[in-house]
């Protein structure tokens, strides 16, 4: 078996783990499907945990890092209206919110 390593850097909130994943899980996918127009602010939320659901992060850009590469954070893009959509998801399910909104760097091993 082998292992992958991937870094991730995720716009996003870090949410208090969940009481009931369900909620969460049926709120995300219950967004409304936007079609692909172009506009960065008509992203949906999207989860991301770290670990065995030690950390809960939405987020609603990302972008990978590739190994031996360095991207400045400033570069990478933010929409506008990321940080009010990101807060309304998170206060309609009444999460507290430990860090954020701002890109955080999450690893990923699979």
């Amino acid at each position: 078996m082998s292992v992958s390593h991937s870094v991730y850097a995720v716009y996003g909130v870090v949410v208090a783990p969940p009481r009931e994943w369900a909620a969460l899980d049926e709120s995300l996918q219950a967004q409304a499907h936007r079609p692909a127009s172009g506009n960065s602010a008509d992203v949906r939320v999207q989860l991301f945990t770290v670990g065995d659901h030690e950390h809960t992060v939405l987020g609603m850009g990302y972008a990978q890092l590739g190994p031996n590469t360095y991207r400045a954070v400033p570069s990478l893009p933010v929409s506008a209206g990321w940080d009010e959509a990101l807060l309304e998801q998170v206060g309609n399910l009444g999460l507290t919110v430990l860090s954020g909104p701002c890109w955080h760097v999450v690893h990923d091993l699979s």
